[in-house]
Formats: structure tokens, C-alpha cells, sequence
């Protein structure tokens, strides 16, 4: 159906006859209001800006230089929503389905790794069975990764959650072995973990800055080491642990879900701000927009941040309160940035357009790793930053602009500021430009543009916190098992960031949210 705009509607009426609501079109909302619609629930998709798709937005920055903002790469888009809403037919294909990657390091050596991370145990040297122990760990860490793969999905409704958990515990008890080695990777520190297993050397550093790349939780902390299983875990294009560059970039998904929303007959209404959330005798009612109409419905599945959903529009007075102390009390310290580049022309012989073909990584030694995530949480920008770097138009030629080439770069840890001042972001650039230099010499100069936890937020009309870097995986579950069952409103289904365990794109938050809202929806009453 066609999208409409709020500003074409009837101010201050109330509309009936509609099933479910979805407030938020970001990939998870998309996702939720297709599944719905499928089901044969006629679903309105609300969102307050006038382009779906949340922070995932191309843009052009500078004349010619089109950008992506949000996220450029893809490590976990969940497989069940590609195949239930039929992504591949409806535009979504891969430019790159597993990316080679390059590490630089500040002593300027360099470490090529395939896509495979099976393949990075010839890089060790083999005294004393170092390659074999490594490959075996590698191995044995992607087999517990796809084994908590359900668990990383997304934070189910109580009652999927404690089906999940079961399940779990059975493979576990029969193995002992297993459960002793989940308890041990589930509390242990990253560095401590891989000190176990590689000698020291560039692989192990590589590895170290991987486990905790856009995390707040630092490589010497308890648990830390969950973010590398965590990141492992996932699979795009349906290879495990790869990262993958979709053709069209990352905007690509978001039109190919745009599509199948579409194709279930569901209704887009962009530039429909909600206001607040209608709650009667502890059950959903509906919604009131900001112009004063209202929808009325008995299931919301709202893929917006937990704050601006369950303080601004729900209300702290009907939510469980230990789930309102939580987003309350949450105070974001570590974050990351991401910086477009405009570069000049484009690469002409074929062995720098393959190098630009990698993902290529600044990453710092242990010791530099500690320091900089100490300086960030102390409110100041870190002389040394990881550094994520692509050049998206080389890996995707189709994407190719007319007159330059782009490098996206994603830096960390940085510290978060809810909305920071000039001089802050001059600092940042100032920052992130100097360490590029390091292994990409005479590379600033160029026309760049900085994006921050706020910039995104404003993007979505959320609050900066949502964008900021997660804690560790532990906290993460914690925080999004009260996000999908805070306040026990019935009709009420949360699929924002807080219920996504780890960052990227992967939809798997709005497929878990959906699925709960059809159960209720079979056995509870909607409109007709």
C-alpha cells in the first residue's frame, strides 16, 4: 500500500478496525510490521520521521560523496527473518559475502586474515602444537557460539525465553564437560581466556580488539570474553562469524524489508510522531499522536528505544520499577564514531582495488587497549582509538559515486556525551584523522563528515543513550530480558535496541517480537 503522511489525516479523529501497531520503522520494526501483516493483521507502521529506516540512511555529505549512515557491514542478519519474509527475492544479495581483513599495528607491522577465521590458525607459529591448539579453540569456539546462537538473537517474552533456556539446559546436562566450559567462557576476561591459547603476537592482539570493538566492557573485565561468542555467533549470507557487505549497502536491506511490509498490506504512515501509548485496565488500547488523533489497537509492538517508549510514552507510573530504575539509572560512558571520507579519484590497478576490497583494522596493543578505555570513561578522548576502515565503492562497484572514492571508518572507544560542544568534536576528528595517519599516510585533507551517538538519535528522534556502545553481554541480557516483559502490559511488545543482544543489523529482535504478538493475537482478541 501506499505510505501516508500524518499531515494527510484528520487531526484529532480516532481511528478504529486496526489490529496491531508497530511505532518505529527501523530494521526491527520493518521486520515486525511485515511478519504481522503476513499473518493477515491489518497493521499500521508508525514512525515520527519522514524516511523509514531509522539511522540507516544513505546521504550524500559532499557533492557526489554518498554516505550510509548507521550501519555499513554485516555480521548478523538473522537468517529465519531473511527466509520467513523472503529477502533475497525482494533485493537483498551480497557484494562481498565474507571480507578479508588487514590489522595494522603501531609498530607498523601488518597481519592478513581471511574472512574464514578457521584460516588464522597458519599464522601462528607451530612450536610446541601452538597453530593446532589454536585451530581446536577456534573450532570449539564457533561450535558453543552456534550452540548460543537462540540466546543472542534477541531477548524473548518470558515464556519463549524460559522454552529457550530449557532447551539449552538439556544439551548442557548431558554433557558436563560443556556445561563447566560455559561457565567458564560466560565469566571470564577476554584477555585472560586468549592468554590460555595463543602466545603473544599480533593474532592474539587482533583478536583482543575484535572481542571488544563497539563494546563498553574492556578486555582485562569479567565476562568480556562473551563478546567474542557473542560476535561469533552470528552468521551472514549463511556463513558463521562472516562479514559481509550487501550489495547497495546496508540501505539495501532496509528497501528490501520496506518491500515485503509493502507486499503484507502494510500501512506506512511516516511523519507520524506517537505521543502516548493508550493503556486501559493494564492492557494496550492504542496510541495518541502528536496532533491529537488516536489509533486504536490491542497489540504495540514498538521498535524504539526503551526510554523514549516506556518513560515518554507509556508513563514511569506503569512500568515495573526495577525496570524503571534500570533505564533511569543507565549512564552510557563509552561510545564510538564513525567518520566519512571523501577521497580524491579512484584506484586504477587491481592490486590496491583488492586491498581496498579488505576491512581493514587499526589495533592497538593490550597495554594501549587498557589506557584508552580508562581515558574514554573518564569523560576524555583517548589518544589511541581502534580503528574499523572500508572503502564501500570498491568492495561494491555498483555503488561506485561519479567522481570519488569514500572510506567509512568507525572508530573506539571514545568517551559518550549526550550532545557534545564544538570543541568536543573537533577533538574527536582531531583524533581519529591522527591515528588513520598511522597506517594511511596523507589520507586526511579530504572533505569528511562526523557522526555521533547524538547525531544518530536525532535521526530517530530518540535518546543518544540507545547509540551508545553496550555493556557487556551479561548486562545486556539483564537489561533486555526486563525491556520485553517491564510493566507485564498486555498487548505490549518491545523490540528496540535494548532488546538486540550485541550491536549490527539483524532483525531478529522484531522477528522474536512479532512471533509473541501473533501468539497473542491467536489467543487473545482483535479487531475485526
Amino acid at each position: 500500500m501506499s505510505e501516508v503522511s500524518e499531515q494527510d489525516l484528520n487531526a484529532g479523529r480516532i481511528e478504529g478496525g486496526i489490529d496491531a501497531i508497530v511505532i518505529g520503522a527501523s530494521a526491527d520494526g520493518l521486520a515486525a510490521a511485515a511478519y504481522l501483516g503476513k499473518a493477515g493483521l491489518h497493521t499500521v507502521l508508525l514512525d515520527s520521521g519522514a524516511e523509514i529506516g531509522a539511522q540507516i540512511r544513505a546521504r550524500e555529505f559532499a557533492p557526489g560523496a554518498i554516505c550510509i549512515d548507521g550501519e555499513h557491514l554485516i555480521s548478523s542478519l538473522d537468517p529465519e527473518t531473511i527466509d520467513d519474509l523472503d529477502l533475497y527475492r525482494r533485493g537483498v544479495s551480497y557484494a562481498a559475502r565474507r571480507i578479508d581483513m588487514t590489522y595494522f599495528f603501531a609498530n607498523g607491522e601488518t597481519l592478513e586474515v581471511e574472512g574464514d577465521v578457521m584460516n588464522a590458525a597458519p599464522n601462528i607459529d607451530d612450536d610446541e602444537g601452538g597453530g593446532r591448539a589454536f585451530q581446536q579453540f577456534i573450532q570449539q569456539l564457533l561450535d558453543r557460539a552456534a550452540l548460543l546462537r537462540p540466546a543472542f538473537e534477541a531477548a524473548a517474552p518470558a515464556s519463549r525465553g524460559r522454552s529457550r533456556l530449557r532447551a539449552m539446559e538439556k544439551v548442557i546436562d548431558a554433557n558436563p564437560d560443556m556445561a563447566r566450559l560455559m561457565e567458564r567462557y560466560a565469566t571470564a576476561a577476554a584477555d585472560v581466556m586468549l592468554d590460555q591459547y595463543l602466545p603473544d603476537g599480533l593474532l592474539k592482539t587482533a583478536l583482543l580488539n575484535e572481542t571488544v570493538f563497539r563494546s563498553a566492557a574492556a578486555a582485562h573485565e569479567p565476562y568480556s570474553f562473551m563478546n567474542l561468542l557473542r560476535n561469533w555467533s552470528g552468521e551472514s549470507s549463511g556463513l558463521q562469524a562472516a562479514i559481509a557487505y550487501p550489495e547497495g549497502g546496508t540501505i539495501a536491506v532496509i528497501n528490501a524489508l520496506r518491500r515485503a511490509v509493502q507486499a503484507a498490506k502494510v500501512e506506512i504512515r511516516a511523519a507520524s510522531p506517537v505521543k502516548k501509548i493508550l493503556i486501559e485496565r493494564d492492557n494496550i488500547a492504542g496510541v495518541q499522536l502528536e496532533n491529537g488523533g488516536q489509533i486504536r489497537a490491542p497489540i504495540i509492538v514498538a521498535a524504539m528505544d526503551a526510554r523514549r517508549v516506556f518513560l515518554n510514552m507509556i508513563g514511569a507510573e506503569n512500568i515495573d520499577i526495577d525496570f524503571q530504575r534500570a533505564i533511569s539509572a543507565a549512564r552510557p560512558t563509552i561510545s564510538s564514531a564513525r567518520l566519512h571520507l571523501q577521497l580524491k579519484g579512484f584506484a586504477r590497478d587491481e592490486k590496491t582495488k583488492a586491498n581496498m576490497r579488505r576491512r581493514l583494522v587499526y589495533a592497538l596493543a593490550p597495554d594501549a587497549l587498557r589506557r584508552s578505555f580508562a581515558v574514554a570513561r573518564a569523560g576524555e578522548v583517548p589518544d589511541d582509538l581502534m580503528l574499523e576502515a572500508i572503502f564501500p565503492n570498491a568492495i561494491d562497484e555498483t555503488a561506485a559515486g561519479e567522481n570519488s572514492q569514500i572510506m567509512s571508518i568507525m572508530a573506539h572507544p571514545l568517551p559518550f556525551d549526550k550532545e557534545p560542544d564544538p570543541s568536543r568534536r573537533d577533538e574527536i576528528k582531531s583524533a581519529i584523522l591522527a591515528n588513520l595517519e598511522k597506517f594511511a599516510p596523507d589520507i586526511t585533507g579530504r572533505i569528511f563528515d562526523l557522526m555521533l551517538a547524538p547525531d544518530l538519535a536525532s535521526i530517530t528522534g530518540g535518546h543518544a543513550a540507545a547509540y551508545a556502545a553496550k555493556p557487556g553481554v551479561m548486562q545486556q541480557w539483564a537489561l533486555a530480558g526486563m525491556a520485553v516483559t517491564a510493566g507485564r502490559i498486555g498487548g505490549l511488545y518491545f523490540c528496540g535496541p535494548e532488546a538486540q543482544i550485541g550491536h549490527g543489523l539483524s532483525c531478529a529482535a522484531g522477528r522474536v517480537a512479532a512471533r509473541a504478538a501473533l501468539r497473542h493475537a491467536k489467543h487473545g482478541e482483535v479487531a475485526a
